[in-house]
């Protein structure tokens, strides 16, 4: 499994160290470079005082070099060695640590004032460094031209150097491993306490269960960028408190629902069972009835359970509403003159694309609403209209018992008025199942209480 703060360490540690090595690197090459030039100074000096006593006079070029003020060109220490040559390449003079006259300094010159460095094995097979330059001697104002040049090359044993450089790098090495044991100790105690907010974050939702959704993630105390995790979090636990209390409300309601038929039946059968030649017809008409109500309820919560989840099977296609309203109504004409109903409907050509198994069980239960809740002798109107950009199908009824804060709990599963609970007819799951069929469609189902206390639901098509 990944982990934030094991990836955190691990780049963190590789960009410092990638910054550590590039500057110790820098630094090192910097400090190497500039005592390479005090070095190469150094000889460019004595190879200034050597070039300074040489002079050319009519018999030539003539060196005058003692030992004496220069120690290291002698054949006791061998540690500085010269070589001097005309233009043509021939050797003017050479110091005395150079015995072999067959193994002489490499001739290779620059200008005095851009004189060539390179390193290479002195004549004792020590290692060294060079200079080489060329040069007009004093007292060549008699002659003037290339021929007056001469080529001077010195050379000294570069130990000196070579252990200054093994020390620049090596105090560059440590302080680059002390640097590094510095960071690994450093960089995960750093993300420790600047992770910390993270860890109690992820403690606080850790501690949140089922039984505890009502707490909510204190953000303010929070860094500024966990505070809209947390405003998130709550959100969620909001939503998740919300579900959880309908769907405990849901079952509460459910086995109140069932409990009544499922003990009616429990006594229908305990009763044919302890007087079985008593029994009349009218208990078995009760027994189906009772069988009949369970059976709607079931059928409902599974229609509803497939439609929240997405699993109803929907097929679109025109349906003419003007036509297809009055043919559901139809069913529930008798029913509405035997309650002494007026009714109004209203209808223009109207066309909108809807699954017609979906729709008329949807405008079944308002019709069954409208009928069953509008006081006797009471009017209900329904319409259908034709609005720009959408269809819409209003049922209206009076519903003198309900206020305007019922009507979003219409919606909920199980819910009804205290009046019409003991009515039997309705098991509270006829609107809530209308909603989600005219969701699976792409409608819309509202309701509302209008100024003169009608009950209003409009099942609406944007874009018919």
């Amino acid at each position: 499994m990944k982990s934030i703060r094991r990836q955190l360490t691990r780049n963190l540690v590789m960009a410092v160290l990638l910054l550590l090595g590039g500057g110790l690197g820098a630094l090192y090459y910097a400090a190497r470079d500039e005592a390479i030039d005090q070095f190469d100074d150094a000889l460019r000096a004595k190879a200034l005082a050597v070039s300074t006593l040489t002079q050319r006079t009519r018999g030539g070029v003539r060196l005058e070099f003692s030992d004496r003020f220069f120690r290291g060109f002698d054949d006791d220490r061998a540690r500085d060695f010269f070589m001097l040559w005309d233009r043509r390449g021939r050797v003017l003079a050479r110091s005395e640590s150079i015995r072999d006259k067959d193994d002489p300094l490499p001739l290779r010159t620059g200008s005095l004032n851009d004189p060539e460095h390179w390193n290479l094995t002195l004549p004792n097979g020590r290692p060294g460094r060079a200079i080489g330059f060329a040069f007009k001697p004093r007292g060549s104002g008699e002659r003037s031209g290339d021929d007056a040049e001469v080529r001077l090359v010195v050379a000294t044993n570069r130990r000196e150097l070579d252990e200054t450089l093994w020390e620049l790098l090596g105090i560059s090495a440590g302080c680059g491993l002390l640097l590094l044991g510095a960071t690994l100790a450093i960089i995960p105690l750093v993300l420790w306490r600047g992770l910390r907010p993270l860890d109690a974050l992820g403690e606080s939702v850790r501690r949140i269960d089922a039984d505890t959704l009502a707490t909510r993630i204190a953000g303010d105390a929070l860094p500024a960028e966990l505070q809209p995790i947390a405003a998130r979090l709550n959100d969620l636990l909001g939503r998740l408190e919300a579900s959880f209390e309908r769907e405990r409300r849901f079952s509460a309601d459910l086995a109140h629902e069932l409990r009544t038929p499922l003990a009616e039946l429990r006594s229908a059968a305990e009763c044919a069972l302890k007087w079985p030649d008593t029994r009349d017809a009218a208990t078995d008409r009760d027994t189906l009835a009772i069988a009949t109500h369970l059976e709607r309820v079931v059928t409902h919560i599974l229609a509803l359970a497939r439609g929240e989840q997405g699993q109803l099977a929907v097929s679109m296609e025109p349906v003419a509403l003007d036509e297809f309203v009055p043919e559901v109504w139809r069913a529930f004409a008798a029913r509405a003159s035997g309650r002494g109903l007026d009714v109004a409907i209203t209808t223009v050509p109207t066309t909108a694309a809807a699954d017609p198994a979906l729709l008329r069980s949807i405008l079944t239960n308002l019709f069954e609403n409208a009928v069953d809740y509008t006081p006797a002798g009471g009017a209900l109107s329904i319409a259908v209209e034709s609005l720009p950009g959408a269809a819409l199908v209003r049922v209206i009824n009076p519903a003198p018992d309900f206020e305007p804060a019922d009507a979003p709990n219409l919606f909920e599963r199980f819910w009804r008025k205290e009046a019409a609970r003991s009515g039997g007819q309705h098991v509270g799951l006829g609107l809530a199942l209308s909603r989600t069929f005219a969701r699976t469609m792409g409608w819309s189902l509202t309701a509302e209480l209008d100024e003169r206390r009608q009950l209003v639901f409009m099942l609406r098509r944007d874009n018919p």
